[in-house]
């Protein structure tokens, strides 16, 4: 089970496979993390934070892999 309700979202958007799905599965995901980044103070952990960006980097990643395909 994930501790945050965005990483459950992101794990949908990756594992999506059908293509009419995918575009709302990333952006429920993009939502989810900005809004825990957005709850995130200066002394939250680095490490969370980093993974919120990378997991936005591998969101942006897959749209364009789609729009290009």
């Amino acid at each position: 089970m994930s501790d945050f309700p965005w990483q459950a979202l992101y794990s949908a958007a990756l594992s999506e496979s059908d293509p009419m799905k995918l575009n709302g599965r990333i952006e429920a995901a993009r939502r989810a993390i900005h809004q825990r980044l957005d709850h995130l103070d200066d002394a939250s952990s680095p490490r969370e934070r980093r993974q919120l960006e990378d997991a936005l980097h591998v969101l942006f990643t897959l749209a364009a892999r789609r729009r290009s395909a």
